[in-house]
């Protein structure tokens, strides 16, 4: 039989109460970064395209026989040739192996398209000369390069004038291109002599051959003489002197055979 049954009043037994501690932490909200990465993109996304709707076109053509480095200062987007950039001062800068730098301002305007050309120039090609005679003078466009052997010597690139000069030996003058660009380039040239061999006897032998009064040798002899017209003479103890005018050429030889000296007047021959 129950409580209620026997007509006894119930009785609620009390529980223990903990209250809620009111210092405890609430746990952060969750955050979520796919919402952060779409914000992002989608400024991204906002500022791009004003940049792109606000830019103009400019295209630098670079001119130089080996491929060309350029760089434009600011906010800029290439696109191969072409550079996407909005109105303003620029500085463009080409550069190219075997070029001088290249650095111009631009403005860019209204305009939707600009075009800039620019032409690299070359640096300096690398000249040497061996010649014979050694120790020739160069000149190139009559300005003193120095002498052979030539190494390395420094000219700007294009068409020049070379010339080499020695003594006893024809000047020679050629065309000469360079091709600049810090390319050695490499000559060996020869002078031709400026003098005609002449071959003389004389009976009898052994007298001084003077050519314009100086002495070149005694008979007989092949003796260097130099081109145009000369004074030759023979001269011999008690014989008198022979002379003779010579219009000589140079690299053509001459033979004057035997001269027969004649005794001297007022000698007596016995």
């Amino acid at each position: 039989m129950t409580q209620q049954d026997s007509g006894q009043p119930l009785t609620i037994e009390p529980s223990a109460f903990a209250p809620l501690d009111s210092s405890a932490v609430k746990p952060p909200p969750r955050r979520n970064p796919r919402r952060w990465l779409l914000i992002g993109c989608a400024l991204v996304f906002v500022l791009i395209m004003g940049f792109l709707l606000s830019a103009h076109s400019l295209q630098v053509v670079v001119t130089a026989e080996n491929p060309a480095q350029v760089s434009v200062s600011g906010l800029v987007l290439p696109f191969g040739e072409r550079y996407l950039l909005r109105r303003g001062e620029y500085e463009i800068t080409a550069s190219a192996e075997g070029y001088h730098t290249m650095v111009t301002s631009v403005t860019v305007g209204g305009q939707d398209s600009q075009t800039v050309e620019l032409v690299l120039q070359p640096l300096p090609g690398l000249l040497s000369i061996e010649s014979e005679p050694a120790g020739t003078r160069v000149l190139i466009d009559g300005e003193v390069a120095g002498a052979t052997p030539l190494v390395d010597f420094p000219v700007a690139a294009g068409e020049h004038t070379l010339q080499l000069q020695a003594e006893r030996y024809l000047p020679l003058e050629q065309a000469l291109l360079v091709t600049g660009r810090n390319i050695q380039q490499q000559l060996q040239l020869q002078l031709a002599p400026a003098w005609a061999e002449v071959t003389l006897d004389s009976l009898p032998a052994g007298a001084s051959i003077l050519v314009d009064g100086e002495a070149v040798g005694s008979t007989p002899a092949t003796v260097e003489i130099l081109q145009g017209e000369r004074q030759l003479i023979l001269q011999l103890a008690t014989y008198a002197d022979w002379q003779q005018s010579l219009d000589l050429n140079a690299g053509e030889p001459l033979d004057l055979g035997r001269v027969e000296l004649q005794p001297a007047a007022g000698m007596l021959e016995l």
